[in-house]
């Protein structure tokens, strides 16, 4: 699958395999209560199931004031 981080610059990386958003944060090294996991426009939940043909974005969930 391809991952899109948007993080401070836009960077690609290919991973293969079936995985879940939980499984891909844990092998990429980013923590899933700091950043979204997006496919199609839409949020994912750590549970969910990632098909190798996906493409997700990985935002940084940056609050500010």
């Amino acid at each position: 699958m391809k991952v899109i981080f948007r993080m401070p610059f836009k960077r690609e990386v290919e991973v293969k395999g079936i995985k879940t958003v939980r499984q891909l944060a844990e092998e990429l090294k980013f923590s899933l209560e700091s950043h979204l996991v997006l496919r199609d426009g839409k949020m994912l939940t750590p549970d969910e199931a990632l098909k190798e043909d996906d493409v997700v974005e990985v935002l940084s969930a940056i609050s500010g004031g």
